[in-house]
């Protein structure tokens, strides 16, 4: 486990399906419900963070987590796809699917701490790109990423229930 700024980073495993099912629906929950029917949200909610599907994902060799706590205390991850392929993009590459972190630690450093994890996971692994979708609206996340050093190369449209939501696709050159 690394620890940096009060927080600490440790590698999730099949232990850590029930928080991770719990952590990514509140906070998916918590930042986008706002935006969104509450129908779209739960509906997204029940099939992107059931407890199966994390386990799934937490067996697979191409996919690592990391949790995020403060203390003992779950506040935040990183879901990470190797080999991850994107339209325009040639290089090896690896996406950053998911970096959530509870609103109330939104400006603690917790959120770069995981980044920093993600790049370094990423350049461990050689690769040559990490890639992320971001909603265009999440003009808080949009500034984060780019402070970081990434760039705008593509939009796509994400499914959300019934919703069709307009993404940036940003990447960072390792």
């Amino acid at each position: 486990m690394e620890i940096s700024a009060g927080f600490s980073i440790e590698r999730a495993s099949v232990q850590h399906a029930e928080i991770l099912s719990e952590i990514g629906g509140d906070t998916f929950y918590e930042t986008f419900r706002p935006y969104n029917t509450e129908s779209d949200i739960l509906q997204y909610i029940k099939k992107a963070y059931a407890i199966d599907v994390i386990e799934h994902n937490l067996i697979n060799p191409n996919i690592a987590y990391y949790l995020c706590y403060d203390d003992e205390q779950v506040i935040g991850y990183i879901k990470l796809i190797h080999d991850a392929t994107y339209k325009g993009l040639s290089e090896k590459c690896i996406e950053l699917e998911k970096i959530y972190i509870l609103g109330s630690y939104f400006g603690s450093g917790a959120g770069k701490l995981l980044m920093q994890k993600a790049i370094q996971h990423s350049r461990e692994n050689g690769f040559e790109s990490l890639f992320l979708g971001v909603w265009q609206e999440n003009e808080r996340a949009i500034n984060f990423y780019k402070k970081v050093g990434f760039e705008v190369f593509e939009t796509r449209q994400f499914q959300l229930g019934e919703s069709l939501c307009d993404d940036y696709m940003m990447k960072l050159k390792l």
